[in-house]
């Protein structure tokens, strides 16, 4: 029995402070790493000597070989062999949770629009360089300013028309008097007329006085995108020009007060918003807005679809000079406040300055627009609970839960926060909620089998884990999953069926499956 408990602490990573040499993961790597650090490494818990000696070389690392690293921790577990490899500077070409898997669309040619808005045929897959070269031209940042000329914010912006007129984020104009956009080649043009908007989308098309033979419009996706798509957003995130992520959807998803909404995993900070959002084709599938995080980062960007209703309802031509910006500045209202609030704080979450983001929340939170409200609950759990004050998480994600007791990320949190606070009944429920609410989320249900398995629940871990094999059973993180489910097939003494989990991993994980099988025949 001591041989099996000491087994189940090694693979669940439950390392129940064995020696007091041991320390907390999460203290000893806090402000070291990003904080999605905390959701690879976190299996390792409490360190021993090896995994301590694994930490500080992982910090004298590039970003880029960090994140690999990280990563392998939380696909295969901590080992020796690892460390080695640290040590001696080996990296193979990283395999990431299946998002290098991409679903290629195809669908014919489609009529193009008549509108302005340029929508192109079918295009070939590009590469990155040249896609990243062709759209330069194409983006630019936005300037806004206040009734006394003063710098307001900025946001990012690109061309849709060749007669210079710019998609962004309506909000990226908010209580603006005047705007301007600088384009790539670091020439600057004033905003002229507002062509049509749509605040409830956040959507804003502007026009710009700039000669033609400068304007490069991009071309909208005809076709709807995949989740496992690969994407890049193209913009200016804290005022950086030129600045590239890539990632892939990770969702599609109707989010209460937004509508339906492309979930991405491509980084978006403060001054992405209105960045195009870009398929391997080079054309916009969706244009990013805002980022929600719990735990990990989760961004968000409108379909590119909205984009064309826009043209759809084009309202009459706006002189900014006259009434636009300056009327709305008049007429600002106590929920601009809360957006400019909520803005700040977005601003200093990004930089991991949690402390100075919970007093803008805390304006915020006196907005009536409950959709706002809902987020900046969730925000104030999220900085509470990344400065240690998980009980004041819990409490604001069950006001955001109060406001929409179907908000999936809500529960989700909330049962993270339980977890760090060791009270994995709590945990449990809330992921079920999480689960009844999004019932395709394979991870929800691996996590749910790791918190049984922290109660020695074993056999209701089995049936999370067989679920999350269900939804997922061709992903590359599915080897985890069947590991794990290996393991608990074990701790109840089936020594069958985990036998049958190691036949089927070595066709997924070689090492997983050498790793099960050596705990198996202990």
């Amino acid at each position: 029995m001591i041989i099996v408990n000491f087994i189940f602490i090694i693979i669940f990573s439950l390392f129940l402070s064995i020696s007091s040499q041991t320390i907390n993961i999460k203290d000893y790597i806090k402000d070291k790493f990003p904080s999605i650090f905390d959701f690879y490494l976190s299996s390792l818990e409490d360190l021993d000597s090896y995994e301590k000696a694994f930490i500080d070389l992982l910090q004298k690392l590039p970003k880029e070989e960090q994140e690999y690293y990280a990563k392998e921790v939380y696909k295969n577990g901590f080992s020796l062999e690892l460390l080695e490899k640290l040590k001696n500077g080996e990296k193979k070409e990283e395999s990431t949770l299946d998002w290098d898997i991409i679903k290629e669309k195809f669908e014919g040619n489609k009529e193009k629009d008549e509108k302005s808005t340029s929508i192109t045929e079918d295009k070939p897959i590009e590469s990155l360089p040249l896609i990243i070269k062709r759209i330069e031209p194409s983006t630019v940042i936005i300037f806004a300013y206040d009734n006394k000329g003063e710098f307001l914010q900025l946001g990012s912006g690109f061309f849709i028309s060749q007669n210079g007129d710019i998609i962004t984020n309506y909000h990226v104009l908010r209580g603006a008097s005047s705007a301007e956009v600088k384009t790539s080649d670091g020439k600057t043009y004033p905003i002229t007329y507002i062509i049509a908007k749509d605040e409830q989308n956040d959507i804003i098309r502007l026009s710009v006085d700039i000669p033609s033979q400068y304007v490069y419009p991009l071309s909208l996706s005809t076709t709807v995108p995949e989740v496992g798509e690969r994407i890049i957003v193209y913009g200016s995130p804290l005022g950086l020009e030129k600045t590239v992520s890539d990632g892939i959807i990770s969702a599609i998803r109707e989010v209460p007060g937004y509508g339906k909404l492309i979930q991405i995993t491509a980084p978006i900070s403060p001054g992405s918003s209105g960045s195009p959002v870009l398929n391997m084709k080079g054309e916009v599938i969706g244009i990013a807005t805002f980022q929600f995080i719990e735990g990990q980062n989760l961004n968000f960007a409108i379909p590119s679809e909205r984009i064309a209703n826009l043209d759809l309802i084009e309202e009459k031509r706006t002189s900014v000079g006259e009434e636009s910006f300056e009327q709305e500045e008049k007429n600002k209202k106590d929920s601009d406040h809360a957006y400019e609030a909520y803005d700040k704080a977005l601003y200093f979450i990004d930089k991991r300055e949690y402390e100075k983001a919970l007093p803008y929340l805390e304006i915020a939170i006196k907005t009536d627009i409950l959709s706002l409200k809902e987020n900046v609950y969730s925000y104030i759990g999220f900085c509470n609970g990344e400065l240690g004050n998980y009980i004041k998480a819990i409490e604001a994600y069950k006001q955001a839960i109060h406001i929409d007791p179907n908000n999936a990320n809500a529960y989700y949190n909330l049962s993270v926060t339980y977890a760090y606070l060791g009270l994995y009944k709590d945990a449990i429920e809330a992921r079920k909620q999480a689960i009844r609410i999004d019932p395709n989320d394979a991870f929800d249900y691996y996590n749910l089998g790791e918190y049984y398995d922290h109660l020695g629940l074993y056999k209701e871990a089995i049936e999370a884990y067989k679920q999350a094999i269900r939804i997922d059973p061709d992903r590359v993180i599915c080897a985890i999953f069947r590991f794990n489910l290996g393991v608990s097939y074990f701790l109840i003494g089936d020594i069958n069926s985990a036998l049958n989990e190691y036949k089927i991993l070595k066709g997924l994980d070689i090492n997983l499956a050498n790793e099960l099988f050596n705990i198996i025949s202990e």
